[in-house]
């Protein structure tokens, strides 16, 4: 608003004003602008509370306005204005900060107003980085952030960049030029309003003070600090307890062995079924990969149809969710020492046997497609040091020269192309003699709304909905193409999404313990599915390392490996033993084992 920016720039002017007339030691001139300044300040901070909170528009970032908002602003604004004259005509209570005397300026005096002001301009960024943190990174946990904090950011998309420096820094930057001249201006004069205080020179300290620990206990809270001490604190030898190490169980192979496809979809919940059928949905987002669910297996938490795994710690963002389902292991972040593989010379978790190491082993040719910067997360890492998977990203794509150099939109190109893209893929994989491993992660339903693509259809009015409910169209396309395939018949796919969506708002009014990733496994051998028990089921996705292996027939001896359960066995899942909560607590604690075996050891 040009009106609302423009009085901003003369509120400024006359703050500067006024300093120099406290510094001139002129009082007549100073009560006359310290009035001006407050009834301004009282107005642009009333109508900025009331756009943002009653009109739902925050009018400092907001890049299109119309004539009939600019009315209502504007509106306000004279509204807001008029409200305070009269109010002070009858209440008088600008005299309450008539300046009575200036106090001599000094460096003690500029200094103190200085550390006040900025511990004020710490917790106001403390508390908007914990909102945006949560926002950004929902279902928030100290291996999430701390993980993400030791990661390179090559390759992340720049909105995550954006959303920080408009929201938290932009923030802190504009408190600090408010609170500042503020504070120079209470530290050097006398209002009258003191005269009814002891102690009146304290009454900024106290009421900053006051005012910042209010804050840094709401950021605390916001980002489960309790937790955090807890991570640091607290040592747990539940994974030595439960870990059964693959390289000391027998797997057997079919003789003739199976392919398999596994496809990570992006924050993939049976939360977008509708409620009738097990999700949390009024309309059903995903009628399509609903009714293909019939001819495959679908574990559910709860007696209906839908419902899926449990979300543990560790394994709730895209790298820990992958480094979940291949190795049954959740992702634990030492605080020292190994920063998971984001220079050449680390390596990433070398002492965890994993899905893909197994499949080399047994002479598989592996590949993984997605079309963002493999590097960002240490995802490439992972991938090459375990299994040697081809890399095929959004990196390898300009290479190949699929698509131009310079082209790169959402985290690198669109799902569209990414499902084009593995047909390519999948043909050449099909026509060698090796069984084949294709692995491959969608990008479109990443938060925050999803990525809308040009041919997306809009059913909904919400777009993360549209997004997700292009999504169940593309994925079922996709299989239609390959059940049309000569390779399909020996053909193992398992979607499952990565971990739950992390667009805190789109999902604010569902309970996370509500919530469940999305899984589904099609054409598995008859013999392997036969009697299974897939209803009422409490798993993590750490079970799909066994399950996968089951699910292209592989026998495994005590149907156990890394943390997870096979769950086409009839073996409990240690959730299932323990409870969810108790498991959820222990992974939540750091743990030596871990440390000493998957992050140190080989």
């Amino acid at each position: 608003m040009v009106s609302y920016f423009l009085a901003i720039f003369i509120f400024f002017c006359l703050f500067f004003l006024l300093l120099n007339e406290i510094r001139r030691n002129d009082l007549q001139k100073t009560n006359a602008l310290l009035g001006v300044v407050i009834n301004i300040a009282s107005t642009l901070i009333i109508t900025l509370l009331v756009t943002r909170y009653f009109l739902h528009t925050n009018i400092l970032i907001a890049k299109n306005y119309s004539l009939g908002y600019f009315i209502k602003v504007f509106s306000l604004f004279v509204i807001v204005e008029l409200i305070l004259i009269f109010g002070n005509y009858f209440f008088h209570l600008s005299h309450l900060f008539e300046v009575v005397s200036i106090k001599r300026a000094s460096l003690k005096t500029v200094l103190r107003a200085l550390l006040v002001s900025l511990l004020i301009v710490l917790a106001v960024f403390l508390y908007k980085a914990s909102f945006w943190t949560t926002n950004t990174f929902g279902l928030l946990n100290p291996e999430q952030l701390i993980y993400n904090l030791k990661q390179p950011m090559q390759g992340a998309n720049s909105s995550f960049i954006d959303s920080f420096i408009n929201g938290p820094l932009v923030v802190a930057v504009v408190t600090l030029v408010l609170v500042l001249p503020a504070n120079l201006i209470l530290f050097h004069v006398h209002l009258r309003v003191f005269d009814y205080l002891r102690h009146a020179y304290l009454v900024p300290v106290l009421l900053s003070v006051v005012f910042s620990v209010f804050l840094i206990t709401l950021a605390a809270k916001n980002i489960n600090a309790v937790g955090f001490y807890r991570y640091f604190t607290t040592s747990s030898a539940f994974i030595q307890k439960n870990y059964v190490d693959p390289d000391k169980v027998k797997l057997v192979f079919p003789t003739k062995k199976r392919n398999l496809i596994y496809i990570y979809v992006e924050s993939l919940e049976s939360t977008s079924i509708d409620k009738q059928e097990g999700g949390q949905m009024s309309v059903n987002l995903l009628p399509k990969l609903t009714k293909v669910s019939d001819e495959g297996i679908h574990f559910s938490n709860t007696g209906k149809k839908f419902g899926g795994a449990m979300q543990f710690y560790g394994t709730g963002w895209t790298i820990a969710g992958m480094v979940s389902q291949t190795s049954g292991l959740p992702l634990k972040v030492p605080v020292q020492g190994n920063t998971y593989a984001n220079s050449d010379k680390q390596r990433f978790l070398p002492g965890a046997t994993t899905l893909n190491d197994i499949l080399e082993e047994e002479g598989y040719h592996q590949t993984i497609l997605m079309g963002s910067d493999a590097t960002f997360g240490g995802r490439r890492s992972y991938f090459t040091q375990h299994g040697n998977i081809k890399i095929d990203d959004w990196v390898q794509a300009k290479k190949d020269k699929r698509i131009p150099q310079n082209y790169k939109v959402w985290w690198g190109y669109e799902d569209s192309k990414l499902f084009e893209y593995a047909k390519e893929d999948l043909i050449k994989l099909s026509s060698g003699n090796q069984p084949f491993n294709f692995t491959m992660l969608t990008a479109n339903t990443h938060h925050i709304g999803g990525f809308p693509e040009k041919n997306m259809p809009h059913k909904y009015s919400n777009q993360y909905s549209n997004v997700i409910s292009f999504t169940d169209t593309q994925l079922t396309e996709f299989l239609t193409w390959i059940k049309a395939q000569k390779f399909y018949h020996n053909t193992t796919i398992i979607i499952n999404g990565d971990h739950l969506s992390m667009d805190a708002k789109y999902y604010q009014n569902i309970s996370s313990k509500k919530r469940h990733t999305f899984n589904l496994i099609l054409n598995a051998p008859k013999n392997e599915t036969n009697g299974i028990k897939t209803k009422n089921r409490i798993f993590g996705t750490y079970d799909m390392f066994p399950t996968t292996l089951a699910a292209i027939g592989v026998k495994i001896e005590g149907n156990r490996l890394g943390l997870g359960t096979n769950l086409l066995s009839g073996k409990k899942t240690i959730a299932e033993r323990y409870g969810f909560n108790k498991v959820n607590d222990q992974l939540s604690q750091s743990s030596r084992f871990y440390n000493d075996t998957f992050v140190y050891g080989k």
